[in-house]
């Protein structure tokens, strides 16, 4: 009996626990390794609520509907006023006089704050039905679905939005001058990564695995076929490890030559040295093989397993690009971009297992050359 009822109100049970954890992360006063354990669960914990009310607005009752595109748009909003707030950093000195008005500055904040609010509301066309049709003839996805719709106005927010900041600055947030004082100051920079990696990538697995349907509309085992996560040949393995060789190898000379073109086109290079200043927390043996697990594997679950079967290749490789622009400038995203496409269609002809296997390698024979000392 007990076990039914779970089985039939799993998706008021996600959105009840996701909601405590995010009220704890987010409000609550938890400290030490559990509140560094909820608080990576913050953004997956919205999702995972939003997708639980999508599921509920067709199950249920008509009034999750309204729910549902309600924590859509706070979802948006949050991504905004986060992006906003990263870009501020960026642009603001550590001291600001009161009493002192600089035009400049304030020009830089208003266009960063008006920017980020016209992406935000560019990103809700995917609400409109004629632009859901017309894309539907180019991508697998059901224009009249209501999970593929909100699912389409997260993935063009989140295209849209984080370049912003670049945008306006010409430098990402991350590699800021501003934000990488905060972090030497607070001690951040330097501290070990790998308990962090590993939260960030359980949370990113159960969210994603909760998303794709989990015990609401799937069994777990279709659910790990949804998302692509099956046992690789051995095949497939030597596959992902030459394929991720080659990666460094053709990168080493693609990047090279995107700096050129950058350089010769006027736009700011990603700055290596602070590149390897904001990972230096991660460069020790256990925290490259955990940040390379980490996002190998949290990246491609979360972007070629759970979205690319739904918006094919191009638009999850974007996203994956745009997600890197608080850390990389234009050549960076770039780069991100080709690789992306190339882990998409290992994902096609094979599994997300694969593509995950040669995305961790291909990063973790980066970080070990940053460990090493050896440029990249």
């Amino acid at each position: 009996m007990f076990q039914e009822f779970c089985r039939r109100r799993t998706p008021e049970l996600l959105i009840a626990l996701f909601g405590l954890i995010f009220v704890a992360a987010a409000f609550g006063e938890v400290e030490g390794e559990a509140g560094v354990f909820l608080a990576s669960a913050l953004d997956v914990a919205l999702f995972v609520i939003l997708a639980m009310l999508v599921h509920l607005a067709a199950t249920r009752h008509p009034a999750y509907r309204r729910a549902a595109i309600i924590w859509l748009f706070a979802v948006v909003a949050g991504l905004a006023a986060v992006t906003a707030s990263l870009g501020a950093v960026a642009i603001l000195p550590e001291e600001v006089d009161p009493d002192l008005f600089d035009p400049e500055l304030a020009a830089a904040v208003a266009l960063l704050l008006l920017g980020v609010f016209v992406a935000g509301l560019l990103s809700l066309v995917g609400l409109s039905r004629r632009f859901r049709v017309w894309l539907a003839g180019y991508l697998p996805f059901d224009p009249d679905s209501l999970l593929h719709t909100v699912a389409l106005v997260v993935i063009l927010a989140m295209i849209l939005i984080p370049p912003i900041p670049l945008l306006v600055t010409g430098v990402p947030p991350f590699l800021s001058e501003q934000f990488l004082g905060l972090l030497l100051e607070s001690g951040d920079l330097l501290a070990n990564t790998v308990t962090l990696d590993v939260y960030t990538l359980f949370w990113t697995l159960v969210g994603s695995f909760f998303i794709a349907g989990a015990f609401v509309r799937r069994t777990g085992r279709e659910t790990l076929e949804r998302l692509g996560l099956v046992r690789p040949t051995g095949r497939q393995v030597v596959l992902a490890v030459v394929a991720a060789l080659a990666l460094v190898a053709a990168f080493h000379f693609i990047d090279l030559a995107l700096a050129m073109l950058m350089g010769w086109l006027g736009i700011p290079v990603t700055d290596e040295d602070a590149v390897n200043l904001l990972f230096a927390g991660a460069l020790t043996l256990p925290g490259v093989i955990m940040a390379s697990v980490a996002a190998g594997f949290g990246e491609e679950v979360s972007i070629r397993g759970l979205l690319q079967p739904r918006f094919g290749i191009l638009l999850p490789a974007i996203l994956f690009a745009s997600l890197h622009a608080f850390q990389y400038t234009w050549d960076g995203l770039v780069s991100v971009f080709f690789a992306g496409i190339i882990f998409a269609y290992i994902r096609r002809y094979t599994n997300t297992t694969t593509s995950a296997i040669t995305h961790t390698v291909y990063d973790l024979v980066l970080f070990s050359m940053l460990l090493a000392g050896i440029s990249v």
